[in-house]
């Protein structure tokens, strides 16, 4: 028979009291270890990296970021250190290593594997960085290309609004990010120091730093809303200038290290991409090719081993920069402003003022020998040509164009690309050619291997991309006109 008073027991037990669930401290502060462990958990999470998703402050990101490179740096100084200790004591550690897993696998709580890293919050402040520049362009540039008079956004910010009173301002993420940096304190180093170690960063990281670089050297040169970036744009710009050799040495490392297989290829192409930025502006530009010394530092790298490189992916970029070197100004652009069209003029003056103090030391010792030589990869030969052709073609580059041309040595060269396997680099080859033939002061020795050649050279031409010419009547006539010049010689 059972017991009443147990019954009763049991019944009091189970029956909720009136307000106990605030007996749990909910609002008072009361409660057990679980709660108060749970509410250490969330606390912890919202003094996070979750925290960072919902960060304003520009000067609040530059901070963290500056101080997450710093700690992640030491991370691995002292990862390098441990690397290189003696076989006996990597022994040793690896058997802690086991011994502290085994002992963490028994007790999770003691485990430090969920432990957010210094190189974890980087990531998630320059992703942060990165979402504020690009959504703030999103807003500027969908309301500048509004029918409307007034931008459709409202807030009471006028920190992190771009828009003032329904009057379009400075855009002040942007803004804000270029004063950070170019201030006179200590994140004026902070772009250096992420380019120089760009190849530590995470992965995500590397992309968010090319990506905001160049985002801050270019936002004013594109878009409807232009105009309200050129300012911020130039700003970063006389920032990249002032410190141009702390930023294009360690670019050019980055190519350095991938020919001793120590970079990923992500970071060359993040290089790439932050080298080829630069010298959008006719200030930068300016910079690296007034000077002999800059180039040798600078461009010559690129000629001599970063264009041959057999990974393909980093020969091309290297030719992407090689051809934004010599071809500056040469855009080929039809749409463009009188501002546009008066940068385009004076970068092609620079390129034609280097290209003619540095000739010997740019086409005879390092153009020729290392891009269009037999042994030289398809793509390289090919983009080489390209360069070769838009440089020959630019008005401004006319000295050069004479002085290339009236080379027996060069003639030979491209008298042998014409005989290539590959049909694209026979036709890239034609149009090198074409400027050597239409020359009308040839020297002698030019004149006389075409003369000594005419026969074959025309017979050849008249079978040459026969295939083309019916869709392509610009090529059909200037064949004909070629092989006439080569007969008449």
């Amino acid at each position: 028979m059972s017991n009443p008073n147990n019954s009763s027991n049991t019944t009091t037990s189970t029956t909720p009291k009136p307000f106990d669930w605030l007996h749990g401290g909910l609002f008072f502060g009361g409660g057990n270890n679980n709660n108060n462990n749970n509410n250490n958990t969330n606390n912890q999470k919202d003094d996070g990296i979750d925290r960072i998703d919902s960060e304003k402050d520009v000067n609040v990101l530059l901070d963290g970021i500056n101080d997450n490179l710093q700690a992640t740096l030491v991370l691995t100084v002292n990862t390098e250190v441990t690397t290189t200790t003696t076989t006996a004591a990597a022994a040793a550690a690896a058997a802690a290593t086991t011994t502290t897993t085994t002992t963490e696998a028994d007790n999770p709580s003691s485990s430090t594997s969920t432990t957010t890293s210094p190189s974890d919050f980087l990531a998630a402040r320059l992703a942060r960085l990165r979402f504020l520049l690009y959504d703030e362009r999103r807003i500027t540039s969908s309301s500048s290309s509004s029918s409307s008079s007034q931008p459709h956004y409202h807030s009471n910010d006028s920190n992190t609004n771009p828009f003032s009173l329904g009057r379009v301002t400075i855009p002040s993420v942007a803004l804000s990010t270029v004063q950070g940096l170019a201030g006179a304190h200590h994140h004026a180093t902070l772009i250096p120091q992420l380019i120089r170690h760009l190849a530590v960063l995470p992965f995500e990281s590397r992309k968010h730093v090319a990506a905001i670089f160049n985002y801050l050297l270019v936002c004013g040169l594109d878009g409807t809303d232009r105009e309200l970036y050129i300012p911020i744009m130039n700003a970063f710009r006389d920032y990249v200038g002032i410190h141009f050799d702390d930023i294009l040495q360690p670019i050019l490392q980055g190519y350095r290290n991938s020919h001793d297989g120590s970079t990923l290829t992500d970071v060359v192409l993040h290089c790439g991409s932050m080298y080829r930025s630069c010298f959008r502006h006719v200030t930068l530009y300016r910079e690296l090719v007034t000077t002999t010394d800059r180039v040798r530092r600078y461009v010559f790298p690129f000629l001599e081993t970063y264009a041959t490189l057999p990974n393909f992916d980093v020969s091309s970029d290297a030719m992407e920069n090689v051809k934004a070197v010599m071809t500056a100004g040469c855009d080929g652009s039809d749409n463009e402003s009188d501002d546009d069209a008066a940068t385009q003029q004076e970068l092609s003056e620079l390129s034609a003022a280097f290209l003619t103090r540095d000739y010997e030391a740019v086409w005879d010792e390092r153009f020729n020998p290392n891009l269009l030589s037999p042994d030289t990869n398809y793509m390289t030969k090919r983009v080489a040509l390209q360069i070769l052709s838009t440089v020959l073609l630019t008005r401004s580059n006319y000295a050069v164009m004479i002085r290339y041309v009236n080379s027996r040595t060069n003639l030979i060269v491209v008298m042998k690309l014409l005989r290539d396997t590959s049909p694209h680099i026979t036709l890239d080859a034609f149009h090198v050619f074409k400027v050597f033939v239409a020359n009308p002061n040839k020297l002698p020795e030019v004149e006389k291997i075409l003369k000594d050649n005419s026969q074959k050279l025309c017979l050849y031409l008249e079978t040459l991309h026969q295939d083309k010419e019916p869709n392509d009547p610009q090529f059909a006539e200037e064949k004909k006109l070629i092989i006439a010049t080569i007969r008449n010689l």
